[in-house]
Order: C-alpha cells, then sequence, then structure tokens
C-alpha cells in the first residue's frame, strides 16, 4: 500500500501511522485543556482584583464620609487651664477619641489588605509570566532554561536543579542554575546519572512522591544522601524535590531546590514591607520582588527570628513551586510529542523517498542499495547489512553493506540471526544479541565487531517468499532497538519486496523478449545462411545480452575425434579436449555446472586465466542436445556464460538464470538441427584445411573470445585434399551420428534385448516371481509386452496381473517406491475386483488402456516425465474406469442416479472413478503409496485425479485443440497437458490396433451403447441417435467409421505429427478406417442384412465363443 495518496486538486497527502497521530492529538488536547485552565485562573483572578478593587473604594469613601463630620478638637492643655471639662462635654470627647482609634484601626488593616493583595497580584503575574514563557519555548534547552527561571520567581533557595528523564527511565540529565550570572549561560549540564536509591532524585523517581525536608542537619537525610549533598558548595538547610508528572501521569522528570543555612544572630529587626517598596521592587524584578515579600532576600543570613521557628518553605511557594513543575511537565511531554512527530515525519520521508527512488528501478542491485541507505536514515545504527536469498539453495550472502567487508560471502541458512530470520520469515528484536539463542559469534570473529543489538527483518515478495534479509546492529547513540524501530523497518522491508518482486516480474518480461529476439534471430539466421562462425557470433553476442554476463562461450561437440571446437569469425580455430575443463565436463556427462567460484570447482583449468589475469568468479555451463530425438540424445554443443554482471558487480548466477539457460540451449538446439549438415560439412574442412582464412592463420591458444578458459588450441596445418574425401567424410561423420535415430530403433527394440527382458535381466536377475520371462522379451503363454499391438483382449486377471507386475518393474517402481509385491499384487486384485462384468469397461480395457500408455512412454515420451509421473499415468491408467457401470455420464445424469446427484452432474463417472480408487488405496494392505513422502503423496493423488478426469469425453475436443498448438519445444514445459493427452488417447487407442483387436474393442464397445439404449427406453427417456438401430452390423460399421472420423482422427494425426514415433498408431487407425469402409461397400452391396447382434453383459468374445462351441451338439 503507498504511503501518499494524490488528491484530485492535485495535492498529495500523506498517510501516517494511527499510534503517532493518537499520539500527537492527545498532547494537542492536552495543551488546549492547560490553556483553557489558565485561561480560567486569569478571568478568577482578575474578578478577584476587581471585588477588592470595589470594596477598596468602598471603603475609602466611607472614610471620607466619616473625616466630612468629624468635630474640630482643641488643644487640651488650653481647655484644662481656663476651663475645667464639663461631665457631658468629656463624655463626647471621649467617643469621638474611640471612634477616630477605629478609624485609624480601619486604615491600618486597609493597608494590610492592599499589600497582601499586590503581592498576590505580583505572585500570579509572576506565575503566568513563566507559564507564558515556558509554554512558548520550542527547544528542549529553552524549556530547561524557562523552567529555572520560573522556579527563581516563585520560591527563594540557593540550588535550583531540573531533573529529565530519558526514555527508558534509567538514566536522568541534570541541569541546574550558575551560582554567578554567567553571560550567555542561562544554566550548567552537570551530566547524566543512573537512576537509584543513593539520591534524592532516584528517591522521588522510584517512590514517585515529593521529598520535603526543613532542616538537614537534623534529619536522616544527611546520611542518606551524604554522598550528594557533600558535593555542594554551602551548607544546605532546607531541601524540596518534587516529581514531574505529564498530562497522562507519566512521571518525567523531578525538580530540586535547596536553600542556604541560615546564619544565626543575637539582635536583628526584620525588614518593614512597604506597598510601594514592594510594588516597586516587585515590577523591577520578579525575583526580588519575592525576596521582599517573604522577607528572605539577602538579609536574611543576618537575623534570627524570635518565637516559634519560621517554616522554610510556605504554603504559597510550594504551591507556586508545584504549579511551575505541572508546567515544565508538560512543555516536556510537548516537546517530546514534537521530537516524536518530527521522528516520524522524517521517517515517513525517508519511506516516501524510498518508494519513489525504487518504484522506477529496474536492478535488483540498485534496490538493495536504497534499502541500506534508508535504513540507515531510519535506524541510525552502527552497521546495516542486507543478505540475499540463493535462488534454488539453502544458502544466503551478504549482497549490500556500506563497510563492503566481506561482501557476497555465502552462508548456510541455518547459521545465527540472520539464517533464523530467513529460515521462518519473523522479525527479530534484541538487545541483548550475545544472548539470543540463534546468535553466531562467528560472525562477529570474521568481521572483528561486537554486536550488541540486532534488528533483522526479513523481504518478502507478494506471495511471502522471502527474497532477503535486513539486518541492523548496535545503535549509534548508544539506546536500543524499540518497536518503532522495527515498525518502520518493516514498512521499508515490505516496499523493497514489492520492488524486488516487480524488478524480477520485469525481468522475467525482459528475459522473455531477448529469448525471443534471439529465436528470431537464430531462425532468421538459419533460414538465409549457412556460415557457422557468423552462426556461432550470433549465438555468443545474444547469449551474452540473455544472461547479463562479461562473457559468453559456445563449443560444438565433436564425438568421433573426442575434442570441443569452434571456428570463430576472425577465423581461428578452437580445438578442446573433451576430457578437460568445465566444458569437457558438461560434454561428457550432459550435467549442469554452474559455479560461484570457477577456482574451487574440480575441473576447471585456471592456465589460461593466469596467463590473460583475467578472473573467472562464477560460471554457468549447460550442453546443448540434439533436435528431434528425445530417447537418449546427443550433445552436440556446450554453451557456458562467465562472470554475470549487476552494474559493475560480478555476482552468482542463480536458478533463475539456469532456467533461463536452459530455455536458450532450446533454442540453439533447434538452430543446429537445422545446421547440422552444414556443421558436419564445416567441420570437416575446418579439419582437412580447405578453409582459406584459417589456412593462413598461425598456432595459437585463445579463449577471450568465447569466453573457455581450458586450453583452446588451433590444430596444424594440413594438407590439402579433395571435395571427394569431404563428402565422403561427412557422410561417414553423419551416418555414425544418425545409426540409432527413426523408427528403425523401435522396431528393432522389439526383437532385441533392450525390451522389457533387459530391464529385468539386469536390475532384477535373482527375482523369484519373474522367471517366467524370456530372453527373447516373451512372457510364457502372454506374449512381449513391449510389442505395441500386444493383445489383452483375452487376457485373464492372472495374465493382466503377471503382465502389469512386468510394466511397473520395466521402470523399476516397486523398488524406487518401496513396493512390498505382496502388497502390489493385493491392490492388482483390489482393483480387478472393482471392475465389473461390462462387454467393454472391464479389467482387461483398463490394461490395454495401461499398455497403450506404456508403450508411448517406452517409446519417446519418457524425456519429458519424471519417474513420479511416469508411475503416475500407469495407475490412473489402471484405475481409470474402475467400477464403471457399463454406461456413460449422459445416462447418469437423465437418470438422477446417486453418483450423478454426489458428484454435480460434472464429471459423474471419473469423479467416481477417483473416489473409489483412493478408497481402495486407503486400504492398508493395498496402499502403495504409503511408504511417500507427504509432499511426493500429495503430488501422486493429484496427478492421479489429473489423469482420470483427463478420460471425460465431454472435454475431448478441447484437448484436441490444446493439442494443436504444442511444439516439440514446449513439450517440457507443458508435460501436463501432454500427460492428459496420452491418457486420454490411450482411452481412446482400441480402434488405433490392428484390424483383428480393434474390431473386436469396437463390437465390446456398441454392445454397451445397445444395452444403455434398451436401458434408456425402459426409463422412456431420450436416446441418442447413435445409440439406436445398432442391431444391425451396417449401422455397426457406420457408426465404427463415423467414430475414427470425426473423434479420433483429430486426436491421432495430430500426436502422431508432434511424437514421430506415435505415428504406427495413426497409420493403424487409418488402415482401420479403410477396413471399415470395405465392409460397409460390402454389406451394402448384400441382399440381406446379416443376422442382429445379440446383447452381450459382462462376456468377452472369447467367453462368447466358447459358450457357442459348448452348445454345439456333438
Amino acid at each position: 500500500m503507498k504511503d501518499w495518496v494524490k488528491l484530485e486538486n492535485g495535492s498529495e497527502m500523506v498517510r501516517v501511522p494511527l499510534a503517532e497521530l493518537q499520539v500527537v492529538l492527545k498532547g494537542a488536547r492536552a495543551v488546549q485543556d492547560e490553556k483553557r485552565w489558565l485561561l480560567a485562573e486569569v478571568e478568577r483572578t482578575a474578578e478577584e482584583a476587581k471585588q477588592m478593587e470595589i470594596k477598596l473604594h468602598k471603603r475609602q469613601s466611607q472614610l471620607e464620609k466619616c473625616a466630612a463630620f468629624r468635630p474640630d478638637v482643641k488643644r487640651p492643655s488650653v481647655y484644662q487651664a481656663k476651663n475645667p471639662p464639663r461631665p457631658g462635654l468629656t463624655r463626647n470627647r471621649s467617643k469621638s477619641l474611640l471612634f477616630s482609634a477605629s478609624i485609624r484601626d480601619l486604615l491600618g488593616e486597609q493597608n494590610e489588605e492592599l499589600a497582601k493583595l499586590g503581592a498576590r497580584e505580583e505572585h500570579l503575574r509572576a506565575i503566568m509570566d513563566a507559564t507564558c514563557d515556558i509554554s512558548q519555548r520550542a527547544d528542549y534547552m529553552e524549556v530547561v532554561a524557562s523552567a529555572l527561571h520560573a522556579a527563581q520567581s516563585v520560591i527563594v533557595a540557593e540550588r535550583y536543579t531540573l531533573g529529565i528523564l530519558n526514555d527508558k527511565k534509567d538514566t536522568m540529565e541534570l541541569f541546574s542554575n550558575p551560582p554567578l550570572p554567567l553571560p550567555g549561560r542561562k544554566f550548567i549540564e552537570e551530566g547524566s546519572m543512573v537512576i537509584d536509591s543513593a539520591t534524592t532524585f532516584g528517591r522521588v523517581v522510584l517512590t514517585g512522591k515529593a521529598l520535603e525536608v526543613d532542616e538537614v542537619g537534623n534529619s536522616d537525610i544527611l546520611d542518606l544522601f551524604e554522598d550528594q549533598l557533600d558535593l555542594l558548595e554551602f551548607d544546605p538547610q532546607g531541601l524540596l524535590c518534587e516529581p514531574i508528572f505529564n498530562v497522562h501521569g507519566i512521571l518525567v522528570g523531578v525538580f530540586q531546590v535547596i536553600t542556604r543555612k541560615r546564619v544565626a544572630t543575637t539582635t536583628a529587626t526584620p525588614p518593614v514591607i512597604s506597598r510601594d517598596s514592594s510594588t516597586s521592587s516587585a515590577r523591577g524584578n520578579p525575583r526580588n520582588s519575592r525576596t521582599s515579600l517573604l522577607g528572605m532576600g539577602s538579609a536574611s543570613s543576618s537575623y534570627d527570628f524570635s518565637g516559634p521557628p519560621k517554616v522554610i518553605f510556605s504554603d504559597q511557594e510550594k504551591e507556586s513551586f508545584r504549579y511551575v513543575c505541572v508546567i515544565t511537565g508538560t512543555a516536556i511531554w510537548n516537546m517530546a510529542l514534537a521530537k516524536a512527530h518530527q521522528i516520524a515525519q522524517s521517517r515517513i520521508e525517508c519511506l516516501l523517498k524510498l518508494n519513489r527512488n525504487i518504484s522506477a528501478e529496474i536492478n535488483a542491485s540498485s534496490v538493495l542499495d536504497q534499502i541500506i541507505s534508508v535504513s540507515y536514515e531510519l535506524l541510525n545504527a552502527e552497521r546495516i547489512a542486507l543478505y540475499v536469498r540463493d535462488e534454488g539453495t539453502s544458502e544466503f550472502y551478504i549482497a549490500s553493506a556500506t563497510d563492503g567487508v566481506y561482501k557476497d560471502e555465502y552462508h548456510t541458512e541455518h547459521n545465527g540471526i540472520v539464517g533464523y530470520v530467513m529460515r521462518t520469515g519473523q522479525l527479530v528484536l534484541t538487545n541483548n544479541a550475545q544472548e539470543h539463542a540463534e546468535f553466531d559469534p562467528t560472525f562477529d570473529e570474521k568481521m572483528s565487531f561486537y554486536t550488541r543489538q540486532v534488528l533483522c527483518a526479513p523481504v518478502k515478495d507478494a506471495d511471502s517468499n522471502i527474497l532477503a534479509v535486513v539486518c541492523a546492529s548496535n545503535k549509534a547513540d548508544g539506546g536500543e532497538f524499540t518497536s518503532e524501530d522495527a515498525l518502520y523497518l518493516n514498512y521499508a522491508a515490505d516496499a523493497a519486496g514489492i520492488s524486488l518482486h516487480k524488478s524480477n516480474l520485469l525481468r522475467e518480461v525482459i528475459t522473455s523478449q531477448r529469448i525471443t529476439e534471439a529465436r528470431l534471430k537464430l531462425t532468421d539466421f538459419v533460414s538465409s545462411s549457412t556460415s557457422i562462425a557468423e552462426f556461432v557470433n550470433v549465438v555468443m553476442e545474444e547469449g551474452k545480452k540473455l544472461m547479463s554476463c562479461d562473457r559468453f562461450g559456445f563449443l560444438l561437440v565433436d564425438h568421433l575425434k573426442k575434442e570441443l571446437w569452434i571456428t570463430q569469425i576472425d577465423g581461428a580455430n578452437i580445438r578442446m579436449p573433451i576430457n578437460k575443463g568445465i566444458g569437457g565436463l558438461v560434454a561428457t556427462t550432459g550435467e549442469t555446472v554452474c559455479t560461484r567460484d570457477a577456482y574451487t570447482h574440480a575441473w576447471f583449468d585456471p592456465s589460461v586465466d593466469q596467463k590473460t589475469g583475467y578472473h573467472t568468479p562464477s560460471v554457468l555451463c549447460k550442453p546443448v542436445f540434439e533436435d528431434h530425438a528425445p530417447i537418449n540424445p546427443k550433445i552436440v554443443a556446450v554453451a557456458m556464460g562467465i562472470n554475470k554482471k549487476e552494474g559493475q558487480r560480478v555476482v552468482s548466477f542463480t536458478a533463475t538464470d539456469v532456467l533461463n539457460m536452459t530455455r536458450y540451449c532450446q533454442e540453439i538446439q533447434f538452430a543446429l538441427g537445422r545446421l547440422s549438415l552444414d556443421i558436419s560439412y564445416y567441420k570437416v574442412v575446418s579439419d582437412c584445411g580447405l578453409n582459406g582464412t584459417n589456412a593462413s592463420h598461425p598456432q595459437f591458444e585463445s579463449s577471450t573470445t568465447n569466453g573457455f578458459s581450458s586450453g583452446c588450441v588451433v590444430t596444424p596445418t594440413t594438407p590439402e585434399v579433395t571435395e571427394t574425401e569431404v563428402i565422403s567424410s561427412i557422410v561417414h561423420k553423419f551416418c555414425q551420428s544418425n545409426e540409432l535415430e527413426g523408427l528403425e530403433v523401435i522396431a528393432s527394440a522389439s526383437s532385441s534385448s533392450s525390451g522389457a527382458d533387459a530391464w529385468i535381466d539386469s536390475h532384477t536377475l535373482h527375482d523369484d516371481n519373474l522367471i517366467m520371462i524370456r530372453e527373447n522379451g516373451n512372457i510364457i503363454g502372454i506374449g512381449d509386452v513391449d510389442r505395441w499391438d500386444f493383445n489383452c483382449l483375452d487376457l485373464t486377471n492372472a495374465e493382466i496381473f503377471m503382465s502389469s507386475t512386468v510394466i511397473f518393474r520395466v521402470f523399476g517402481f516397486l523398488e524406487l517406491f518401496r513396493i512390498p509385491n505382496d502388497k502390489f499384487a493385493t491392490f492388482l486384485s483390489h482393483v480387478a475386483s472393482h471392475y465389473r462384468a461390462n462387454p467393454y469397461h472391464n479389467f482387461q480395457h483398463a490394461f490395454q488402456v495401461t499398455h497403450c500408455a506404456y508403450t508411448m512412454i517406452r517409446r519417446e515420451c519418457s524425456a519429458y516425465f519424471s519417474s513420479v509421473d511416469i508411475f503416475t499415468m500407469l495407475v490412473a491408467a489402471l484405475c481409470h474406469d474402475i467400477d464403471h457401470p457399463g454406461n456413460n455420464n449422459d445416462f447418469e445424469v437423465k437418470s438422477l442416479s446417486q453418483m450423478a446427484l454426489t458428484h454435480n452432474d460434472d464429471a459423474v463417472l471419473e469423479r467416481h472413478h477417483c473416489r473409489v480408487t483412493f478408497i481402495i488405496l486407503s486400504h492398508q494392505s493395498a496402499n502403495i503409496l504409503e511408504n511417500l513422502q507427504r509432499d511426493n503423496f500429495l503430488k501422486v493423488r493429484r496427478l492421479i485425479i489429473h489423469c482420470i478426469l483427463a478420460t471425460d469425453m465431454s472435454k475431448h475436443f478441447e484437448k484436441c485443440k490444446a493439442l494443436e498448438g504444442l511444439s516439440m519445444r514446449h513439450l517440457p514445459e507443458k508435460k501436463y497437458v501432454l500427460m492428459a493427452i496420452l491418457l486420454h488417447a490411450s482411452d481412446l487407442s482400441g480402434q488405433a490396433l490392428p484390424y483383428d483387436q480393434a474390431i473386436r474393442w469396437g463390437m465390446r464397445v456398441l454392445t454397451e451403447f445397445q444395452n444403455q439404449a434398451k436401458s434408456e427406453t425402459e426409463m422412456k427417456v431420450p436416446v441418442d441417435s447413435f445409440m439406436t438401430n445398432l442391431h444391425q452390423m451396417k449401422t455397426r460399421v457406420t457408426v465404427q467409421m463415423n467414430f475414427i472420423n470425426y473423434v479420433l482422427r483429430p486426436i491421432w494425426l495430430p500426436l502422431a505429427t508432434l511424437i514421430k514415433q506415435l505415428r504406427v498408431f495413426a497409420d493403424s487407425l487409418e488402415a482401420n478406417f479403410e477396413h471399415y469402409k470395405a465392409d460397409l461397400e460390402r454389406l451394402v452391396g448384400e441382399h440381406h442384412e446379416k443376422a442382429t447382434i445379440p446383447y452381450v453383459r459382462g462376456d468377452s468374445a472369447r467367453l462368447v465363443n466358447s459358450k457357442k462351441e459348448k452348445s454345439r451338439p456333438t
């Protein structure tokens, strides 16, 4: 899935992981809630100030009214001297004095209240300023500086220390205020400390509760935290350490303040706090305002309060300090969220960049390099390497690594954590790699590297196949890998897997195009030119382009002279002994050689590399077989690719390369088949020295043109010979190389010791169960099962058992699949007992189909199938009509039989045959598949079902059409299509046998049709036209002719054209058609019809004849 979506207006919308969005939204909501709370506090404070002002104005108006009505008071001394007071006047005077005293008291209370309000206002203003200052900071260190400054404005102390926890909550970064103002430095970084109970910070973090001490010297914390307190430059008195929580209640740090110890004096006068001074000082300096307001300025150390001891931290100070802690926690959390958001955004941009960069890449190597580059940006790891699986093997290699150490080194998939991920496809994240169960220390020993943490993710394609593994080791910042790291690395691996899969698909398309181009070029060349040197040049150029290799070699094989040879376009003759080098190994054994280090191969000859300085790490060499010879074809050439290139790098050939080379060799094989005589002529001319260009060249050694580094030399110049001798040599060579080709091989195979008996004599000589096999290939009383016209019509069950055992032993299946003799005999007995006594679909028909399939496989088709395929075909042929009721699928559907209801009217009988087959195989005594591994058993089961379902006549013309589209070069790729066609053709082979057998098989199947027509008439359901009037011989012959013409010819004629060795069946079919045609003409010419054909149910013709013989009078 893409990480971005293009909108209609042209803009792009980026997808962000849901977890990250939720965290950001929670943080934003918390900030909004905090702002609303602060606004509410401001409004409440403003309202309180407004009410106080109203109350103050009211009191002032009262005082003014009292002063307006106050009587004038004369001086007492004058009044007492001249006029003694009267009692009434004295009483009035005392009342006015009392009133004046009360007014003075009222004014004093008012002034005190005004002073408190002013201090409160300044205090709230300081908190608001601190809140705004902290909240507006966008940098991490600015938040620290603002928090320390805010604490100094609300609480008086000597040392202010802010500790912030890391992500793992095991260490803490400490920041404190400088003892003296320093220019450009607002705080001091005191480093990090481990969280433990030996410090006040650790205690608060571990308990989550505040620590407050008024007298440090008189408490036990002096002993508990002695090491920490000894680091102070002054004697501490009061200590307050508050935990800092974020909006979610998660501890993110601590804030600690410590006061200096007071010096006791005998006389001291507390400072007088005036309204004007407090107000002006507060406005000038918040810290000075707090000092003057609280009476704890610098003069506090020179006096001692009388009376009860004063609390070091007042409630208001602690409340304000806790509020600063809350604001600081919110700011720290917001900064963490912002940092996480930035990291997430950066990682998403990296992933988008990766998608953009690799979306257009067609080179897998470039994709791998992009993965490494992006992985470094995502993870910030010390080392990242990419391990790629070697196709077709259980090994992997380091395909890309920034350090380049041990690049392209191969490992088995059982090594280390990488091998575990390669094997299981599971992501591995461990921050203690040395203790991991799959850790392999040999990797570190080879690379001189110490692995602490490992994050390893598989790279999969769209089908969840593991293509590679990306492995990151050790965080560069000393931290640990997290689940987020794993998430983003997994994203990168998924994107890379899809891109690699796309590049592989594109590479397949390009390879197919190149093979098609090579086929066209070779075909055009063969049709227009006969120059072998130019042909070799075209082969090497197209091969080099197709295999993406540095060099491509091509040599022809001369079996008579035991050498590999070629004449290059420059006229240089190259000769190489057939028993030397990797090319010689392939030419003599037919094996495919694919090595990633040619110097370690036993057959590699490094002599030429030593002379030329060329380095040959990777080699892929395949044989080219002769065309139109699927049975034991000869090797006519050798093709070799050297040093596969990916960009500037030399890499190893893969299983896909082997497959591509095979396809290319098939194209070369087809072209060489057209040029076989020209090549023979060219070789003789080259050997005889008639090539004028070669005659002038000196003798030399060379391998740089064709890529072979195995002692290729020019043959010496030979005396000139006549054209007659050249042609004679060509004829001799051609006849020797083709002496066993053609139909003569098959004809001689029937009468020679190369049949079933020869195989049995060489492999099962001491088997007592096969003593009835004679050396001439015949089974006593039965005949030669290797003959295509072997008669199965009159065989008894015991004879079929014997013949079936011979067929299975010819291929060695009883030994190969470890089938005991008694179990195989029980299986045959069960199969025979489940065939009904039908005229046609009986056990004899089952064996006839099996024998036909066996004959076609033995003649030519074995080259296209494995042993499992052939074994499956024979078992399916033997069981393809088991428990057949003697009527077709149409009858079952029309009659709504139980089988039709069970199989939903689809291939009713064929599906029933499959079911009965595996019911028999489920019996322990008859289970001939019990020793197969589960994968092989499932494959055999699928193929048996595939073959039996292929005998469904409703799919007949689909198979005929598929057969028309097949060619010899496509047969290896379409072997399962060919398998189905061969089984279907074997099921229809009765009329492709000699006429005496064909007419008897035809009578049997028509008798079944006649019986079915009678049953359908009794059921009052429609009867097919070809099943009516079958009691007349003319109708029967006509039906057989139509069957051959419209059903059998469309499958047998193309099959015989495709596979020449099966022409004998098509020829017999045509001969039978002519026989039926003659019979029909004879029947039409007769005046009377032959006797009607009686209904036969379940008896073979031999049994019917024997009954007739017994019924005759003696």
